[in-house]
Parts: C-alpha cells; structure tokens; sequence
C-alpha cells in the first residue's frame, strides 16, 4: 500500500517551510544585500538595516498564502505519495521567498544570489531526493507516472534544465547583439521556474512562459502609454517571471 501525504501534513509542511524562509531571509538581509546603496534604495528599511514591520509582513503574507495555496492545489498533480514530500518543500521555499524577491527586484533591479542560489540548489537537491524516493512507488499502469512516484521529479528536472537553456541563449543572444537583455539573476530563477511548473505538468514551462511574457509585454505598453518609461528603460524581468509561474501553479494546474 502506496503512503500518502494528507492535507494537514502538505499544509503544515508548506506554510512552515515558507515562514521559515521568510525569517531567514529578514535575519540575513543585510548580508544577502550586502550593498549600502541598495539597501538605502529599499523602502520601509530601518536603522539596522533589515525591513520594517509593515514590509515584513506583507512580504512573509504573500510566501504564507502562496504556500498554502499550494498545500491545496499542487498535491493534486503530483504522484500522491510521500515522495511529495521534498517536492512540497520546494515549492514552500520558493513560495517564501516570492516576496522578497518581487520587492527586492522592483526597487533595485537586482535578484540577489544570496537568495536565488541557495534555493535553487536545495529545490535541486530535493527534487533528486524525491526522484530516488519515488522511482518504484506507483503503479506503472498509470501513463502519468510513466516514471513511478518519481515522474513529477524527473519531470520537473528536466524542465529545469530546458528552462535554464533557454535563458541562457536568450541572455546570450542579447549580450552578442549588444542589446539590453536579462540579468543573470533572471537566468538563475528560470531553474526554479522550470522545477515548479514541469512537475505538475510536462506543458507547464510553456504556459508559464506565455504568462511571463504576456504580463510583461501589457505592463511596460501600459507604462509607456502613461509616459511613466521610455523604451530605452530597462525593466525588473523577475516579477513577472515569479507571477508567470505561481499563475501556472496555482489556477494552471487545474487546466494542465
């Protein structure tokens, strides 16, 4: 008989892990900022140089609904068993810094490696565990875990690695041509993106690239019929990287 991660479990285990993460972020900011400048940049940053009580929650109230959003929504598309576990987790980490990232990156055009790095390496350590605590678990006969309870896992990694070529030509490609292109902070969250949006589903990148592209593309026209930026304006890709992908989690899912 084939374990399964019930909902009080997928609920404390993202909503815990998505505070978590938001704490440590707010006890290390400074450090994951580790820019004077940058963090004069930032509104709502008191004397010690971490965020204010207003900023902090909001920022850790976006991570706690998104991640219990999750804990109702994600299970559904997943293997249902207990390799979910690490998946869930991932998600919850990324969850719990969404709004950090999305302040972070729209005030200062930066994603700081401090964060980016270390969530992708642990969402990639955590798929694997998933990978190898699935291979095996689930019934074959079931087209959708083509790969045991390990599918989502393996599905997601692989969209990763899609995701991140992708980017990389798209980064690549605009520094040749010497045009404005996507900072390598973008490039590094296509990994997450990819991770996230493949597990539920093999379409998922390219909805959530879709998304992406489309918000981006409606938001800068709009600002621009506002005459609030010109073209030559660079824009923080990040933001609308995060909505894409948390649109194709969270209401995605249920057309995927």
């Amino acid at each position: 008989m084939i374990e399964q991660l019930s909902l009080v479990s997928s609920l404390t285990i993202t909503v815990g892990v998505a505070l978590l993460t938001s704490l440590l972020i707010w006890l290390r900011f400074p450090w994951i900022i580790n820019d004077e400048a940058g963090i004069r940049l930032l509104r709502g940053v008191n004397s010690i140089n971490r965020p204010g009580g207003l900023v902090t929650f909001v920022l850790s109230s976006v991570g706690l609904v998104l991640s219990w959003l999750a804990a109702f929504i994600v299970p559904g598309s997943l293997s249902r068993t207990l390799a979910d576990v690490p998946l869930m987790i991932a998600f919850a980490m990324v969850a719990g810094a969404t709004g950090w990232l999305f302040w972070i990156d729209i005030s200062i055009h930066r994603l700081p490696n401090r964060i980016v790095m270390p969530i992708t390496v642990l969402s990639l350590a955590l798929f694997l565990i998933s990978l190898i605590m699935g291979v095996g678990q689930a019934d074959r006969s079931d087209v959708h875990l083509w790969a045991g309870a390990g599918t989502p896992a393996l599905n997601g990694l692989i969209g990763a690695l899609a995701m991140l070529i992708f980017f990389v030509i798209l980064n690549v490609g605009g520094t040749l041509m010497r045009r404005s292109t996507m900072g390598m902070g973008d490039v590094k969250l296509s990994v997450s993106v990819g991770l996230l949006t493949t597990a539920l589903s093999p379409s998922g990148p390219i909805l959530a690239l879709l998304l992406i592209n489309g918000i981006a593309v409606v938001h800068v026209l709009i600002l621009l019929a506002t005459k609030r930026r010109q073209w030559a304006s660079k824009i923080a890709f990040g933001p609308y990287m995060l909505i894409g992908t948390w649109t194709t989690v969270l209401v995605g899912a249920v057309f995927l």
